[in-house]
Formats: structure tokens, C-alpha cells, sequence
């Protein structure tokens, strides 16, 4: 089995690198790709638990770029994360997080919610502090009754305690990959929410910037999604990329490997990863 779209605590996974890497042993999940977003701090400690457990991990990553009005991500894969542009944009994007972070404190207090930056800390305990650590918080001290709750009223995008972050644009998201020596990949196409047509006009346009694949097996994604996706990698001699987008008990219902159940990514369509 494989999955190459996993989160960790170096973003807003809740399993640590190496905790991530056991589980996917027990799974029987043979190739694992750690794609933490903005951050490539769990690589490390992930490689050497691979090692450890039997498991073939990959260097990768998930970077937010700038898309609207919905969004998309770009996901890295085989980088040399000592690539020294690479670990500055990466550093970067932390440190906006980190001044975007008590902006939606001060504005959940403003709502009326008892909420500190250093519980979000605390509940994060990892590189990347973000919204998953706030809605967290929320939850467990009752404001909310699930995560969803947090994200659609408060959280989310447009919500009463939203901040934007500073986001790449797609072609700087693309080169800082591939000059660290990485492949990059279009993320869960659906959150795109645009036709064949609009798509194929948007592929073009990333492949002009160096874009290398797609993620076309991805948890939320139907059969016939899934089928199209697979059409324009062809159409565009695009490499194909799948994952689950684990993030333990931040998305409890998607299990490793296997999204909600169903998720079934064939080494042959993936062999490129054998490469790396």
C-alpha cells in the first residue's frame, strides 16, 4: 500500500513523524510520503523511523498557494530539504503563521471566547501552530461541538476570526520545489471546483511553470473525478500522485492508506516514486 499525502505535529497532524511511521507499518503501507504543510521539519525524524519500521519514507511537502475564490495546494515530493532557498521560503511562511496566530486570538477574544495563544502552543506541540491547534482548543472547551463547527463559524475563510496568510504564488511554489530538486504536483484537484474545461485551461498553465503531476486518487474524490483526473495526466503527460490526507485525530474519519475506506492507489500508476 501507499500514500503520499500525510500529515504530521510538524504541521496539524496530531501523530507524530515517528509515531506516523509506525502506524503505517502497521497499516502495511510500504511507500510513505510526510507532507507537512509549509514544513519539511518531520522529514528527518520520519526517515530514520522508516528505517526503523520497514517503511520506504519520502521527502515531500504541501505548499498554499494563491487561488481564489477557492484554493489550492502544491504538493513536493524527493526535495533536498538542506536546499538552502527552499528552507528560507519554508522559514518565511512559519514565521507569517506565527504573526497571523495571536491576530485570530485577539479576535476569538473579541467574540468572547477564553482562549490564549500559548494554550494553541501547547495543544500544537510541534513546528507549525495554526487554525486545526485553535479549533482544538475550541472543542475541548466547549465553544464548539466538532471541528467542522469551528472551521464554518469562526475559523474558516471570510468567518468572523479569520486572518489571511502569506501565500506563494503557484509558479513560486513550483520553482522553489523543483530547484530543490523535487517534483511538484497539483493537489486534490476537486477543492478546485472547476469544470474540464476550466481545468484543462488552468493545467495548461502550471505545466508552462514546470508543474510535473497530479494527485488524481485523493480520499474526497468519486470515481468518476478520479477517472478525469487520470484523462487530463495523460492528455498533458502528467505524473500521477495519491494520498489519503491523513491528519489523525484532526480529520478522524480518514484512515492511513485508505481514506474513508475506499482508497486504493496502484503502485504501477505511482512508479515514479520508485526513482527517489
Amino acid at each position: 500500500m501507499i500514500d503520499l499525502h500525510t500529515h504530521t505535529t510538524a504541521s496539524d497532524g496530531t501523530y507524530t513523524p515517528e509515531e506516523l511511521v509506525k502506524l503505517a507499518q502497521k497499516e502495511r503501507i510500504k511507500i510513505l510520503a510526510i507532507t507537512d504543510h509549509d514544513s519539511a521539519a518531520g522529514v528527518i525524524e520520519a526517515v530514520g523511523a522508516g528505517e526503523k519500521y520497514g517503511v520506504k519514507v519520502i521527502a515531500g511537502v504541501e505548499i498554499s498557494v494563491v487561488f481564489e475564490p477557492t484554493e489550492m495546494h502544491i504538493l513536493g515530493y524527493g526535495m533536498d530539504i538542506k536546499d538552502e532557498k527552499f528552507i528560507k521560503t519554508l522559514t518565511r511562511l512559519k514565521e507569517n503563521r506565527e504573526r497571523r496566530n495571536p491576530l485570530m486570538i485577539k479576535k476569538l477574544n473579541a467574540l468572547g471566547f477564553d482562549i490564549t495563544l500559548e494554550e494553541v502552543v501547547l495543544e500544537a506541540g510541534g513546528e507549525i501552530v495554526g487554525r486545526p491547534h485553535m479549533a482544538r482548543v475550541l472543542l475541548k472547551k466547549g465553544y464548539v461541538s466538532s471541528l467542522e463547527e469551528a472551521f464554518s463559524k469562526y475559523l474558516g475563510k471570510g468567518c468572523p476570526a479569520y486572518v489571511p496568510k502569506e501565500k506563494l504564488t503557484p509558479f513560486e511554489a513550483i520553482n522553489i520545489i523543483k530547484q530543490a530538486g523535487g517534483l511538484s504536483f497539483l493537489a486534490h484537484p476537486v477543492y478546485l471546483e472547476k469544470i474540464e474545461v476550466e481545468l484543462k485551461k488552468l493545467l495548461e498553465e502550471l505545466v508552462s511553470y514546470g508543474l510535473d503531476g497530479i494527485e488524481a486518487y485523493y480520499t474526497y474524490h468519486s470515481e468518476e473525478q478520479t477517472k478525469l483526473y487520470l484523462k487530463l495526466a495523460e492528455e498533458y503527460k502528467l505524473l500521477i500522485s495519491g494520498g489519503s490526507d491523513f491528519h489523525g485525530a484532526n480529520k478522524p474519519e480518514i484512515i492511513l492508506g485508505r481514506g474513508l475506506g475506499s482508497l486504493n492507489i496502484p503502485l504501477e500508476k505511482v512508479s515514479w516514486v520508485n526513482l527517489l
